[in-house]
C-alpha cells in the first residue's frame, strides 16, 4: 500500500482554508465536526468518487494527495473502514502532510 491517500476538495473550500492553515471539510457540504472525520480514498478509487459524489457539480475540484506519515507525525490518525480511509481530525495544510494539489479535469 502506498503512503498516499487522497481527498477530493472543492477548490474554493480548499483555498479559503489556507488562511487557517487547516482544512475541516469532511466531504461535499459536510463539516468535520458533523461527520467526525474527513473522507479520503485511494488512488484507484478517485474516478469513482468524483463521478458518484461530485458528478453533478460544475465547480473546480482538486485531488489532494495526503501523506499518512505526515498525518501521523501531527498526531492525526487514519482509520480504514472497508478499504476506505478516514482522516480523524483537521487536515494540516503543510508540505509535510499535503504531497500535491492537482486540479481534476472535468
Amino acid at each position: 500500500m502506498t503512503d498516499l491517500i487522497h481527498h477530493i476538495a472543492i477548490q474554493d473550500d480548499w483555498e479559503m482554508s489556507r488562511a487557517f492553515g487547516e482544512y475541516v471539510v469532511s466531504t461535499r457540504g459536510v463539516h468535520l465536526d458533523d461527520a467526525g472525520f474527513i473522507h479520503a480514498t485511494t488512488a484507484d478509487r478517485l474516478d469513482s468518487v468524483v463521478a458518484t459524489r461530485f458528478g453533478d457539480l460544475s465547480l473546480p475540484l482538486l485531488d489532494i494527495a495526503i501523506r499518512q506519515e505526515g498525518l501521523a507525525s501531527e498526531g492525526i490518525g487514519v482509520e480504514w473502514l472497508d478499504g476506505h480511509p478516514r482522516i480523524l481530525g483537521a487536515l494540516p495544510m503543510t508540505s509535510e502532510v499535503v504531497a500535491s494539489e492537482t486540479p481534476i479535469p472535468r
